[in-house]
Order: C-alpha cells, then structure tokens, then sequence
C-alpha cells in the first residue's frame, strides 16, 4: 500500500526552500495546482510530498518599481487580468492574461506556475520573452533573475535548478510612444490553448522610422521562439508591407514547428507567416498614434 500524499504549507520561501532540499525528488512545489492537478490525474507523475506557497505573504503583489512592473509567483491570472496597475503600465499583459483559458482557470493559474511549467501552449511565455522580461528565483545559494528568453529550455524545461523556486517576474515598462499587440491564434475553441501565439512591439523615431522592433512567437515550437537579427533589419526603417513580410518570412522560416492536435507542423508555419505580420501590423498600429518625440 503507498503511501499517502504529504502537504506542507511552509509560511517562508526560505521555508519552503528548505522542504525542497529536505525531500528532493519526491516533493512537487504548488502554486495555482491546475497543470500539476491534471498530471497527478492522468498517472503521469506521483510525487509523494507537495509544498504549497500559498501561505507565503508577499509573492501575491502587485507593483511599478523604477519602471519595471513586478508580478509575484502567486498572482493569479485573473488578478493579472483585472489590475489597474498593470492596465495603466502595460495594458497587453493584461489582454493576454485575459485570453488564458476561461475565467474558472484564470482565478486558479499562477505567474509562478505558468513560468516553472514551461509549457509551450501557453500565452504569457511568448510575451514574456517579448518585453524582456527577467524571472526572479530564489534557491538555498540566494536569489537571482535568469532572463526570459533563457528560462525555457525545452518541453516542460526550465533554467530553474532543482532547489530554486520562483518568486516572480520583473518586467521593464515599455518605452512611450511603443505599439504592443499579441495574438492568439486557435484553431479549436475559443478557451482552447494557442496552435499559435504571435506578440510584436513596434516603437517609432519621430521621422517615422523603426525605433525598436520585437517579435516573439509561441506555442509552434518547444520554446518562445524571437530572432534579434531579424528584428534588426526593420531598424530605421519604414515598416512597409514588404519589409513585414519579410520578417514574417524569416520567422516561418526559421521556427521549427511541431505537429499537435491543433495543428501539423506544416499548418503551424504557414500561420506563423501570417499571424507574425498580423501581429507586427497591429502593434504599428498601436504605435502611429502616439510616435517617440511626436
């Protein structure tokens, strides 16, 4: 007969870091439990003791800080959604929580939980990997931040070590005048997870010309997939459809797509020709009404 399941709600991340270093293997931070719900669920992992940050103060805050915008590890998707501080610094965050599943999901799924899951089909990786984020950890050695676009590895891969535990994210506030725009591309349901997810930040000098172009397209391969190189070739530039699809090309080009039940590797590359430019459009958009220096 197994044994049955421990619970630990330690009161600290020190705490809970040391649970983590007690138990090792056996043990499974929880934050939101929805993905880690499922995998228990299906038989896919049995772990014998789970540490819960739900008691923890502190990692459900909310803040601006020297124009970076900090979301705690236990900051709901739905809190995310809703907050007037992250609509006023940086609205998109908002909108793309906001297409995360449906609302049951949103009031349970964490910031903490979807960076340590790396899962490839979700929203927020992809803009995450856009705005330069930097995701804050914490391990028995003291805290540090591992950029974004270097924290998801592979499939359910991270950077994280194995005694680290993430505390939130820090992401720098856009620069005025910055078009911003994710869309999120389904082929099933509207609440299912993205075939694609396309973000894009547009920033113009005010002659017109590009300022600063990013993009970074998720869910078609196992990581957030953005190409600086590429970005590169629209800076001082006029961003005129050829140049778009230009981009769109290299992207489409250079992402190797997977194959799922929401689409074939094929599909998946032909949509992120399309979704890229799309995304790049609307943050144009976005940015003409307001140029840098205009």
């Amino acid at each position: 007969m197994s044994e049955p399941l421990r619970f630990y709600q330690p009161a600290t991340v020190d705490a809970a870091i040391g649970l983590l270093a007690d138990l090792g293997d056996e043990a499974k931070v929880v934050a939101g439990a929805t993905a880690l719900t499922i995998l228990m669920r299906q038989r896919l992992i049995s772990p014998g003791a789970l540490i819960s940050l739900g008691s923890i103060p502190d990692l459900d805050r909310i803040d601006v800080n020297e124009g970076r915008l900090h979301l705690g590890a236990m900051v709901r998707h739905r809190d995310v959604e809703l907050s007037e501080i992250v609509r006023s610094s940086i609205p998109v965050l908002a909108e793309t929580f906001a297409k995360v599943a449906n609302v049951r999901v949103r009031n349970a799924a964490t910031v903490g939980g979807v960076l340590a899951e790396s899962d490839y089909a979700s929203d927020p990786p992809a803009l995450f990997v856009l705005l330069d984020a930097e995701v804050e950890v914490r391990g028995p050695n003291g805290s540090r931040t591992i950029p974004a676009g270097e924290f998801f590895v592979a499939f359910y891969e991270t950077a994280l070590a194995a005694d680290e535990i993430v505390t939130g994210v820090s992401i720098p506030i856009p620069a005025d005048g910055s078009g911003i725009a994710y869309h999120k591309f389904v082929t099933r349901s509207s609440e299912d997870r993205p075939c694609v997810g396309a973000a894009a930040l547009v920033r113009l000098a005010a002659d017109g010309t590009c300022a600063d172009l990013r993009v970074a397209v998720g869910a078609a391969a196992e990581t957030p997939q953005r190409f600086r190189d590429v970005e590169a070739l629209a800076a001082g530039q006029r961003l005129a459809p050829e140049l778009l699809a230009r981009v769109a090309d290299e992207y489409a080009g250079r992402i190797e797509t997977l194959d799922d039940m929401r689409g074939s590797a094929w599909y998946r590359t032909e949509m992120v020709r399309v979704w890229v430019r799309r995304a790049i459009e609307s943050a144009l958009d976005g940015a003409s009404a307001r140029p840098a220096g205009g």
